[in-house]
């Protein structure tokens, strides 16, 4: 986490939500999250330049050094840098309870950042989701150029691999950054499971 800390360039906290989310449309392939997080934060009126949001995240650093392509947005990064800049965060599991969890926390009127594995390609992708209605998701995703609509129920079952639900933390509150990242560490390991029971059974 050497020099992250400390790199953004304002020390603005997260205002009340404004607005719905709007994609912003993804060019690079391993930018999603960054993507995702940044329409996040444009809700809480917080400027993702001067968050400095792609260097904190370390998007661009290979999460293995043999593998080039191991670059992206992990768990641990994305807590680091949500608490840093004043806000907290759940995960609640990719449940029955879960989803009651999602719900109820998109009806007060807050967002979730959205771990799932495409269906077109099998592929991780991070999506924002800022609304729920009837039963239905509002998806903002960096590979659409306007929001989606999809139903909760099938969306989890067939695609979330993680919820990780946003919201201004309280006036004061510290950071607690180690937690965040021991946080991450572990939801990386649950996140390897549920992406094994979408899979199923290998031959």
């Amino acid at each position: 986490m050497g020099g992250k800390t400390e790199a953004w360039r304002s020390p603005a906290l997260p205002a009340a939500r404004s607005g719905d989310g709007e994609p912003i449309l993804q060019l690079e392939s391993h930018t999603c999250g960054l993507l995702s997080l940044s329409a996040a934060y444009a809700l809480y009126g917080l400027s993702p330049e001067e968050k400095n949001l792609r260097y904190r995240l370390g998007v661009d650093v290979p999460a293995s050094p043999i593998d080039s392509t191991s670059t992206g947005t992990l768990h641990p990064d994305l807590l680091r840098v949500l608490v840093q800049d004043g806000f907290t965060y759940a995960m609640p599991s990719v449940s029955a309870d879960g989803r009651e969890a999602m719900a109820a926390h998109l009806q007060g009127g807050d967002v979730a950042l959205l771990l799932i594995r495409r269906r077109e390609t099998g592929g991780l992708h991070w999506v924002l989701c800022d609304a729920i209605e009837g039963g239905n998701l509002r998806i903002v995703d960096s590979l659409q150029p306007k929001p989606t609509v999809e139903p909760l129920d099938a969306y989890m079952n067939e695609c979330l691999l993680s919820i990780v639900l946003i919201w201004p933390a309280e006036a004061g509150a510290e950071a607690d950054v180690r937690q965040a990242h021991r946080d991450g560490a572990a939801e990386l390991v649950r996140v390897k499971r549920r992406l094994d029971e979408l899979e199923g059974p290998r031959h």
